[in-house]
């Protein structure tokens, strides 16, 4: 059975984890990132209202946002033994805080970590082989290493991942049929529309789909 991953954007709100949890969804997004002062926070974009989250203090950033940002330490408790976690990785160099604190808060099996970067996925691989992994992959057209993406077998053996993460425009252009064949696993982002959630619910080679109606997408997939 194909498991549902709850997206998460920087205007959720502060309910997004329980409504997450309510949703009967098995994973739920964490999006992270790191303030200036090292505190590994949840956070999608690498700014707030003008401020750069990597060049200011975590009371700074949360004075720019208005609220109090959640740290991804709290997320993560707030949701073990109740939902899995997706942590997305939104930049380098948190790979291994960010794998130790899932070990530590939610357990072996109870997360997997996506990152669109090779070299951090190799990172954990390497040092927590335990640590479920999922590469990235589906980038605008303008961006570095967007070609590369229609041809990801060569980058996802090169650094160990367990699983691919495909944009859906790209999973339909025969990437996920590229995966299924070399036996890899594949979550899919992200999918709204009930055309596409009929379509890749059913395809046996999407392990997740990642979407932000979980409701709609755990109505179609449990036929109710």
């Amino acid at each position: 059975m194909t498991a549902i991953s709850v997206h998460r954007t920087d205007s959720a709100g502060a309910d997004f984890f329980e409504t997450a949890v309510a949703s009967g969804a098995e994973y739920v997004e964490i999006d992270v990132r790191r303030t200036g002062d090292g505190e590994i926070v949840v956070r999608h974009d690498p700014h707030v209202n003008g401020t750069v989250l990597a060049e200011a203090s975590y009371a700074e950033v949360c004075a720019a946002a208005g609220h109090r940002v959640p740290r991804v330490s709290e997320a993560m408790e707030g949701i073990a033994g109740r939902i899995r976690g997706h942590l997305d990785l939104k930049e380098e160099g948190i790979e291994l805080d960010v794998a130790e604190l899932g070990l530590r808060i939610l357990g072996p099996g109870n997360f997997v970590v996506t990152s669109r970067e090779p070299a951090s996925i190799k990172l954990i691989s390497r040092n927590h082989p335990e640590v479920r992994t999922a590469l990235s992959i589906g980038r605008g057209l303008w961006e570095r290493g967007a070609l590369r993406d229609f041809s990801p077998l060569a980058a996802l053996r090169g650094c160990g991942a367990d699983w691919v993460a495909i944009n859906h425009r790209l999973a339909r252009l025969g990437v996920l049929r590229q995966c299924a064949r070399e036996g890899i696993p594949a979550m899919v982002w992200t999918v709204n529309t009930e055309r596409l959630m009929r379509r890749f619910l059913a395809d046996p080679a999407v392990a997740v789909l990642i979407t932000d109606r979980p409701d709609e997408a755990v109505r179609l997939r449990d036929g109710r």
